[in-house]
């Protein structure tokens, strides 16, 4: 399964069509935070609050189908989404927006290696360090090693066990439990889930609205994938990719439903406890263990293997002389191990709620979302104005984080960045006038 060369190590040995495509889209986003945090979100916002997280999702994946076809016709090859910026943007932005890509890539491994340890405590009853060492080596071996071919030899199979799961278990737990029933305990035990005129259900989809699509346009693999596929296929791919992913968090907050209809509960860790207790059946318990590991490990190891691609085709490379295609893989397969140990210790040692470390990062999806916007709606090359109005942007709300809720930060964020692209574009147009008048009085 070794590669040959640094482009199969990227992009695989073959250009993938629209069912290969949806299958390692879905690898990607069906995540440890999809089956986690929608949950959460769910006990959190309300039923609706539930409902909201997938469309969320599942709309800023599909219309991130419009960005694939305008790229693909602007710029038909490339590996990755710093082959596509270095072609659009000076030297000085370019820098600014991989840099950030960097860091919100290493944010996205810390969140998956959290989801791991959430589910290494609930699984096993050994020393955290032991069952996230495995998770983490196994993850570094089939995906920082493998490269794309060995990821899509294991998504195949990590996406039947997401598949059988969401189908199966909610099915077989409202026909032993019944629909009634859990409608009425939730009204019973748990009548706040109901609500849906409350403010902070509002705030938090339409922050959830600006993080999603900062989120989905500005990431790593999914820039990657799409240069893998035919460029025919490339809106369709991600249009069903982006309905289909609804069906998971649902599935997976009509699970903990199933859990909370009976009683009361404290945290995640008390859902999952309960969650054991109601699947009695092994089968099913396995099947839900699998798929659970299938999307930290699927999506954990799509990521590292999209950083350390982009690090070495788009930061070392440039830096260094012209290295050959096994050399750079050997770059590749260190710097996996590295970030990886990277990753490790931060998880033992840190461990924030899920949700809250999903939306803190929201600063910067947000910042990011009319830039890019900005960038492949653009002709020719584009000013540095525009990736420094993210950078901005994102430093003026973590300022102000502390004097306002979590929310209006992210929407100050979003804000300031498209303000500061109106302003400069305005002085930009009105310079550029002001030089025309002057060149054609002389």
């Amino acid at each position: 399964m070794r590669s040959r060369t640094f482009q199969e190590y990227v992009q695989g040995p073959i250009q993938i069509g629209m069912g290969l495509g949806i299958i390692s889209l879905l690898a990607r986003w069906v995540t440890g935070t999809t089956i986690l945090s929608s949950p959460e979100s769910m006990v959190k916002y309300g039923v609706f609050g539930g409902i909201g997280y997938a469309l969320m999702g599942g709309i800023a994946l599909s219309m991130f189908s419009f960005i694939g076809k305008r790229v693909r016709q602007d710029f038909p090859v490339g590996l990755t989404i710093g082959d596509y910026l270095k072609a659009r943007l000076h030297p000085l932005g370019y820098w600014i927006l991989i840099v950030i890509l960097v860091i919100t890539s290493l944010h996205i491994l810390f969140i998956q290696g959290m989801a791991a340890s959430t589910l290494c405590q609930f699984l096993f009853d050994t020393p955290l360090y032991v069952g996230l060492f495995f998770f983490f080596g196994f993850c570094v071996l089939f995906a920082g090693f493998g490269g794309l071919k060995l990821i899509h030899g294991f998504a195949a199979f990590q996406v039947i066990f997401m598949f059988a799961a969401v189908i199966l278990i909610p099915l077989y737990f409202f026909v032993k439990e019944g629909i009634l029933p859990v409608y009425d305990g939730i009204r019973l035990y748990h009548p706040y889930m109901l609500v849906i005129n409350k403010y902070d259900l509002w705030s938090f989809l339409l922050a959830g609205l600006l993080v999603g699509f900062g989120q989905f346009f500005f990431d790593l693999t999914s820039w990657q994938r799409l240069f893998m596929m035919e460029m025919k296929k490339v809106p369709l791919t991600f249009s069903l990719s982006g309905l289909i992913w609804i069906i998971f968090p649902l599935s997976f907050s009509s699970l903990f439903i199933m859990v909370i209809f009976t009683g009361g509960f404290t945290d995640i860790h008390s859902i999952l406890a309960g969650l054991a207790n109601k699947i009695t059946t092994p089968f099913f318990f396995i099947l839900f263990v699998l798929c659970a590991f299938s999307a930290i490990t699927s999506t954990f190891g799509a990521c590292l293997h999209s950083l350390v691609s982009l690090i070495v085709a788009n930061i070392l490379e440039p830096l260094q002389t012209k290295k050959s295609d096994q050399q750079k893989i050997r770059m590749a397969c260190l710097l996996s191990i590295c970030i990886g140990g990277l990753v490790f210790v931060a998880t033992l040692f840190y461990s924030p709620n899920l949700l809250e470390l999903l939306f803190y990062s929201g600063n910067i999806y947000s910042a990011l979302l009319a830039p890019i916007l900005v960038i492949v709606f653009s002709k020719g090359k584009v000013p540095d104005y525009i990736p420094i109005s993210a950078v901005l942007a994102i430093l003026t709300s973590y300022i102000i984080k502390p004097y306002v809720s979590e929310f209006q930060s992210i929407w100050f964020s979003g804000l300031a960045s498209l303000t500061i692209l109106v302003i400069c574009t305005l002085l930009t147009l009105i310079k550029n006038k002001w030089r025309f008048m002057n060149t054609k009085r002389d």
